[in-house]
């Protein structure tokens, strides 16, 4: 008989659902709660220690890389192709309960990348707590080392489609970050943001 992946996880939980085409290089590496479901095509190239809280889900063709930490809590959703790179050994990428990914998100997680509770994360959105150096160096920039600072972002945070966030920003809670919006500053509780660079041009109000 062969030996199913599930098996050769560090931990797993019951309704555990792996479909076809998975592929995982250290799956050792894995704690896994219940009722977790890896889509087709998920692929996780490299050694990061994954722990995947239950009832959470990775939708077909999302690939991970990396020698970091991955961490999500219950009920996470990371929706078809995304990418998530934990970095090296340092790094990381933390996701809090029922918060959801939808298609193309990209996250970078080298310099640590943290989110909170009930996040709402649009398609094609780009997290990087890591970049190219823009200094002038004697080499080209894709040889200079890169600079990194955290990413983190509050609960009930919205990042609307096509949106940027980048490294060393903090985004505080009840945010929203509208459509091909790009975060290069921190933000105050329950502001609506927009523009390149974004900037506070709404509050949020109570309902009713």
């Amino acid at each position: 008989m062969t030996e199913r992946l599930q098996d050769r996880f560090a931990e797993c939980g019951t309704g555990v659902v792996i479909e076809p085409d998975v592929q995982i290089e250290h799956p050792e590496l894995f704690r896994v709660g219940d009722r977790v479901r890896l889509g087709r095509g998920f692929y996780s190239q490299g050694s990061t220690e994954v722990i995947i809280g239950p009832d959470s889900s990775f939708f077909p063709n999302c690939f991970l890389q990396g020698s970091g930490r991955l961490e999500l809590a219950a009920e996470v959703d990371f929706y078809p192709g995304g990418y998530l790179s934990v970095g090296g050994p340092d790094g990381v990428i933390s996701v809090g309960r029922k918060s959801h990914f939808a298609a193309g998100c990209a996250l970078y997680g080298g310099g640590g990348v943290r989110l909170g509770a009930y996040c709402n994360i649009a398609a094609h959105v780009v997290i990087t707590s890591v970049q190219h150096d823009p200094a002038r160096h004697q080499q080209p920039m894709a040889l200079a080392p890169a600079t990194s600072a955290p990413i983190t972002i509050a609960d009930d945070v919205w990042l609307g489609a096509n949106a940027t966030v980048v490294q060393g920003v903090s985004i505080a809670t009840g945010c929203i970050l509208g459509a091909n919006g790009v975060l290069t500053r921190d933000t105050e509780p329950y502001g609506i943001y927009a523009g390149v660079p974004a900037r506070r041009i709404a509050d949020r109000r109570p309902a009713g």
